[in-house]
């Protein structure tokens, strides 16, 4: 084992002296990836560590969980004792055939959990070894990277040390160039980041002010709403007042126009008996010339007396029929409250129509 280490130790001195007599862009690149495989070795590790940490609290747990199936073994065993022991105690009683067939199978009941609990038990054992096997081997990976690391952090000191003395001043002012161009490299991209951030904020000015701009719209939107909901209440409203408006006045233009036609059926009547009575009266008239032209004078003064006197009176009883017939003939506006005669049914009832409007 010593000689093997031994080699491995010539073995790096002999790397280590091949990368003092690289030139300098070499000796960067193979520090780089060796700070790569540092950086690489130190994930493995945490992942190892989370492992190793998992693994010791699944041991726990399953010692935990193996300590409580031991004591739940000795306590059935301890009730399987006693139960035999009482058996014991009372076999010269006399025990119902009942009672003994439900104590075999009691018994058998608590053989197979014990069983069950042995094989669990086992099991358990089985898996607490593996864990513990897994994490001595965990544990020896840990070391033995442990001392990788640590012999990389070594070697990485010893190279810097030696590559800080060969180059001496010239680093020394390569360092400085490059100081100085990475400051005026970090003073263009702050600047550039505050030109940025002011950009944003004239951004977030422009956008606040238009929200700001588009909620007084969403609120005049919303008060126009309100004022379009109102009068669409409102017309909605008087829609539906003139609707009933306009089925009363319908209602009362039929009630109208039954009356109406009622007064036309009673004035086609009226009328045509003051034709019959008018030509009885000219008959009448008619038969007193020609009985009155046979007869003296004195006769025919007294009956021409008689017949004026007769026909005197028609005319009377036509002025009547004529007031009566005026009376039952006149239709009025519900409305305005306007005569119409019956001649002018048409008239009235456009004038119903439009009035009613």
């Amino acid at each position: 084992e010593v000689q093997k280490l031994n080699q491995q130790l010539e073995e790096k001195n002999g790397e280590i002296q091949q990368m003092i007599n690289q030139p300098p862009y070499e000796k960067e690149r193979e520090i780089l990836r060796l700070q790569k495989s540092l950086a690489e070795r130190e994930k493995a590790q945490a992942t190892s560590d989370v492992l190793c940490r998992s693994l010791t609290d699944e041991t726990h747990q399953l010692q935990r969980k193996l300590a409580s199936t031991a004591e739940m073994c000795q306590h059935l065993a301890k009730c399987l004792e006693e139960k035999q022991r009482k058996e014991k105690g009372n076999s010269d009683d006399q025990i119902p055939t009942e009672r003994s067939n439900q104590l075999l199978d009691n018994e058998t009941s608590l053989q197979a959990l014990i069983c069950n609990l042995q094989d669990e038990n086992r099991m358990l054992k089985q898996k607490v070894a593996h864990v513990e096997d897994l994490n001595a081997k965990w544990q020896k990976y840990d070391a033995s990277r442990d001392e990788y690391v640590k012999r990389l952090h070594l070697q990485l000191k010893e190279m810097k040390s030696q590559l800080e003395q060969q180059h001496g001043v010239t680093s020394a002012q390569t360092n400085s160039d490059l100081m100085h161009k990475e400051i005026f490299r970090l003073n263009k991209l702050l600047e550039e980041k505050m030109n940025e951030c002011i950009k944003t904020k004239r951004e977030l000015e422009d956008v606040k002010k238009a929200s700001e701009g588009d909620n007084e719209r969403i609120q005049m939107l919303e008060q126009q709403v309100l004022v379009y909901k109102d009068d669409f209440t409102s017309e909605r409203s008087d829609r539906e007042r003139a609707q009933s408006k306009i089925q009363e006045l319908q209602a009362e233009v039929a009630c109208l126009q039954h009356q109406l036609a009622r007064r036309q059926d009673s004035r086609d009547t009226s009328s045509h008996f003051r034709v019959h009575i008018g030509n009885q009266n000219h008959m009448y008239v008619q038969t007193n010339v020609e009985h009155l032209r046979g007869n003296s004078p004195g006769q025919t003064g007294l009956r021409r007396t008689s017949s004026q006197s007769e026909q005197a009176s028609p005319p009377a009883n036509n002025g009547n029929s004529g007031s009566e017939g005026r009376a039952q003939g006149e239709l009025r506006c519900p409305h305005c409250m306007r005569f119409f005669s019956d001649e002018l049914s048409d008239e009235f009832l456009k004038h119903v129509a439009e009035c009613c409007q």
